[in-house]
């Protein structure tokens, strides 16, 4: 099978092209992407900070970075949770919600232009076959139960 024939290479590929497109444009805004991210993950009641990097699939260590960050340019604060002290909320700042505008402005514009070139049908059918394949993803033991565990070699992946 050729890398080309394989779902992983395509989602990966798209998702670096749409990763630098995304990039190109935080940056000229003046802000990197994994703070488009958070800014577009933040809910108005706060979100707590332990849930944004599942969310986002950022590792602990670069979340408490990026949020250091934004906290410096006033775009975020965090509070302690009124339920939990042990717990930290994240809330946007006026700033913060100024800025999750023109990133949503920006993730909005940009599927929209990928419906006007590629059709609303088509980016529904492709919304439904990635949401579905997310749900078998989720399993990753029913879907890897049957594969022989001794199976992969360096000489069969790619023939």
């Amino acid at each position: 099978m050729k890398p080309q024939d394989t779902l992983d290479f395509h989602l990966r590929w798209a998702w670096t092209k749409l990763s630098r497109l995304y990039n190109a444009e935080a940056d000229r805004r003046g802000i990197p992407l994994s703070y488009v991210f958070v800014l577009l993950h933040t809910e108005r009641q706060g979100t707590p900070s332990t849930k944004l990097g599942p969310k986002m699939g950022m590792e602990s260590t670069s979340l408490s970075r990026t949020l250091k960050g934004m906290e410096a340019m006033g775009l975020i604060e965090r509070r302690k949770d009124a339920n939990d002290n042990r717990s930290m909320r994240v809330f946007l700042t006026q700033n913060g919600v100024a800025a999750r505008r023109q990133a949503r402005d920006l993730v909005v514009s940009v599927n929209d232009r990928l419906r006007e070139h590629m059709g609303s049908d088509s980016v529904d059918r492709l919304l439904t076959e990635m949401k579905r394949l997310n749900e078998i993803l989720d399993e990753p033991n029913s879907l890897m139960a049957s594969l022989d565990s001794g199976s992969l070699s360096a000489t069969s992946t790619y023939e």
